[in-house]
């Protein structure tokens, strides 16, 4: 490995990609994807205020007090995203499915004399991180190389395979064609142990103990090339400590696996009429324990031109393996909903939640717990909005039903186009009298845009603009005895 003297503005390329990564990171362990269970998402998961099922323990625990009879749930879920991204004005298109189970859970009234005393517990799989997406470019403006510096040379990728020089110096600061992929995978899953009671007829109190567990792998394979010839030296004995004047192409892999664990708490309140349903929610800080394996690989090619001083060639191929441990702590989220019986045979939904995204804070890594003010302030307070309906079919047995959603970017000065909107759809059906197979599908659509990496000087020197579109699938069957 290379000695190293590096400049002190080279240090500020990395400052700047670490930041907008990491505000990525909390914010992927603080957020919840489409919910659980087919009857809330075709509803539009406008379902604080009807919780009369299993998955009242995610959405109100209070509502499980309706419950009068023992109940086994389980549920699979299939989820899928297009990534339609444009870059240095090229468009590429990728897709990506995963399905897994959604939750499987069991729930137990409790024989009492008066009210309800109800237990549930269950594993619910409420979030999924499946993506992928790719690009392809020129790039007239900027590098990634640079951009890679390290102040320890042993993580260090573009020096160790002598792109730089020992001042970390490099000429290779644009005019480069550009492409990788990005793909995403994992999820969070919580071990949910609920309890609901009337303490008043028709007024229920609950309360949901959730265990975090989970993953989340991320791998960018990363090509930069000169296509064009510009760095083309050919000077006989060219000290390897220049290769870099004889740049021909870089590859860069990158590979993240993580291992989630944490718990939070839910509390509910409902209050229940013949006609109508009021449910109040209020979820605790979750607090996620991320313990992160992480390795980089490259490989540089050079032009066969020229001889290499002392006959020396360059070595070509370095990477490195580490560790990291931190905690996210999400902020309080404050919800209320309502369900009212307009007819005998149609339900209406409706929930309003409120977030303050500015409370997320990174915890248990002092490195990362000083730039909390740093981080809160790309974040804003955002408030969701649900509705949904469902329609009891005279003299049959199916139940139909459908939903929107509106949830906020939570990044301050994100446009409109950033919110995320969700149109569900979805039946249900009877197929014994204890017996209800639930499906329900949803679509999603937002836009977003990432940063491959930061260059100082050039605003969006990587910039890559995404439009995104989500499909879930949702199978739910329900057995009451």
């Amino acid at each position: 490995m290379k000695n190293v003297k590096h400049s002190i503005i080279i240090t500020l390329f990395v400052w700047l990609n670490a930041s907008a990564q990491f505000s990525e990171d909390a914010l992927r362990y603080a957020t919840r994807g489409t919910g659980v269970g087919s009857r809330a998402l075709a509803m539009g998961n406008a379902y604080i205020g009807v919780s009369d099922d299993y998955s009242a323990s995610i959405w109100n625990p209070a509502g499980l007090a309706q419950l009068r009879r023992l109940e086994f749930t389980g549920g699979i879920s299939s989820f899928g995203l297009t990534d339609d991204a444009i870059y240095l004005g090229r468009k590429s298109s990728d897709n990506v499915t995963a399905t897994a189970l959604d939750n499987v859970g069991f729930v137990f009234p409790f024989p009492t004399v008066r009210g309800s005393l109800v237990f549930a517990f269950g594993y619910n799989r409420i979030a999924d991180f499946a993506s992928s997406h790719s690009f392809n470019g020129y790039n007239s403006q900027s590098s990634i190389i640079p951009t890679l510096y390290d102040t320890n040379a042993t993580y260090d990728i573009p020096f160790n395979v002598y792109l730089t020089n020992t001042n970390g110096y490099t000429s290779i600061q644009k005019d480069v064609q550009q492409h990788g992929l990005v793909k995403e995978g994992g999820n969070i899953g919580l071990w949910s142990f609920a309890g609901a009671i009337d303490v008043e007829e028709n007024i229920s109190f609950g309360i949901s103990l959730n265990i975090v567990s989970g993953s989340y792998e991320y791998t960018r394979n990363y090509v930069e090339e000169d296509i064009n010839n510009v760095y083309n030296n050919t000077q006989a004995s060219l000290p390897r400590d220049s290769a870099y004047l004889r740049f021909n192409k870089f590859y860069h892999d990158r590979y993240i696996s993580s291992e989630l664990s944490g718990g939070g708490i839910t509390f509910g309140f409902m209050y229940r009429s013949e006609r109508y349903r009021v449910g109040i929610i209020a979820k605790a800080p979750t607090s996620t324990m991320v313990r992160e394996s992480y390795s980089d690989a490259g490989q540089s090619v050079f032009d066969n031109a020229g001889s290499w001083q002392n006959n020396q060639p360059p070595e070509t191929k370095y990477s490195f393996n580490a560790t990291n441990e931190y905690g996210v702590s999400s902020p309080w989220t404050l919800g209320i909903g309502a369900s009212v019986y307009v007819l005998p045979e149609l339900l209406f939904a409706g929930d309003v939640e409120y977030t303050d995204w500015t409370q997320i804070e990174w915890t248990d890594n002092s490195s990362l717990e000083k730039d909390n003010p740093m981080l809160q302030k790309n974040f804003r307070a955002t408030t969701s909005y649900r509705v949904g309906a469902e329609f009891d079919v005279p003299y049959t047995d199916v139940r139909i039903r459908a939903g929107y959603s509106l949830t906020p970017s939570p990044y301050k000065n994100d446009p409109a186009s950033f919110d995320q909107t969700v149109y569900s759809a979805g039946a249900g059906i009877f197929l014994q009298r204890n017996v209800v197979l639930d499906g329900a599908i949803a679509f999603g659509s937002y836009k977003s845009f990432r940063n491959q990496y930061s260059f100082p000087g050039i605003p969006n020197a990587s910039r890559t603009d995404e439009s995104i579109t989500t499909t879930a699938v949702n199978i739910t069957l329900s057995y009451r005895f």
